[in-house]
């Protein structure tokens, strides 16, 4: 990963047309990647199909959307024996807005056998969806240990949209945040990403949005400089600095 100077830490390339085009696309425009998976039909595949791309990291996924398309109580044995196995860890988590709320009990049951799987294995790098749920995703993860000890495991928050006290909180966790353009656009998200700290602070695109949306390296590679650009003018900071500590932390979190 060291060749690399951006990258997209919250992807899924699994929604491109042919993954493996897009991780060389992506190799050859500079950037690595943490994609990001929704079933872990689609993680058995992408991690197959992918498994000679040197600059990508396929996270084992369930995805609180696709929840309710997965049998949590049948398969628990299944899906925290997948997450044991796997040091990438995404997309997981809990999406608790009114049009997914029907699915709330299968969400946190998927989410506390993930975390016990994390929490006993350790050395695990999550990507986190948190949606309108800070606080009892937060309250999942620490109350199963994943945090601190000697788990190894990190916590990505993707982009973070709760509130300035979960901010705090998922700060003090020990969380890492991947910010994209949209959060961003917001005044709130713009706020949030100059409290977050330097070694905690990373890149993402959350592309492609679904299958068969528009995608290409050049355009991720944009984005993410863009990205960057916003930050370093928050945060008053050196855009080539802020570049390559956004860049060794990534490579750390990456690493196998």
């Amino acid at each position: 990963m060291d060749e690399f100077d951006y990258f997209d830490m919250h992807c899924h390339l699994g929604f491109c047309e042919d993954a493996v085009q897009a991780a060389q696309a992506l190799a050859a425009a500079g950037v690595g990647a943490f994609s990001n998976t929704v079933t872990p039909a689609e993680f058995a595949e992408q991690q197959a199909v992918l498994a000679n791309a040197a600059n990508v990291r396929v996270g084992a996924g369930l995805h609180p959307w696709w929840v309710g398309e997965y049998d949590v109580a049948a398969d628990w044995d299944r899906l925290y024996g997948l997450v044991a196995r796997n040091r990438f860890i995404g997309e997981v988590g809990l999406g608790l807005s009114p049009r997914h709320s029907e699915t709330r009990e299968a969400q946190l049951d998927a989410l506390v056998c993930i975390a016990h799987a994390c929490a006993r294995t350790g050395n695990k790098v999550l990507s986190v969806h948190a949606v309108r749920a800070a606080d009892q995703v937060l309250d999942v993860l620490e109350g199963a240990s994943v945090f601190g000890g000697m788990t190894g495991n990190a916590c990505i928050v993707h982009w973070f949209s709760g509130t300035s006290d979960q901010l705090t909180r998922a700060r003090r966790a020990g969380c890492y945040f991947s910010v994209n353009p949209h959060m961003l656009e917001l005044k709130r998200g713009r706020a949030y990403a100059q409290a977050i700290p330097d070694d905690r602070l990373l890149l993402e695109t959350d592309e492609p949005a679904s299958a068969g949306a528009p995608w290409s390296a050049a355009r991720v590679r944009e984005l993410l400089e863009e990205t960057l650009a916003q930050l370093a003018a928050l945060r008053d900071d050196d855009p080539a600095k802020l570049r390559e500590r956004i860049a060794q932390t990534s490579r750390t979190l990456l690493q196998q």
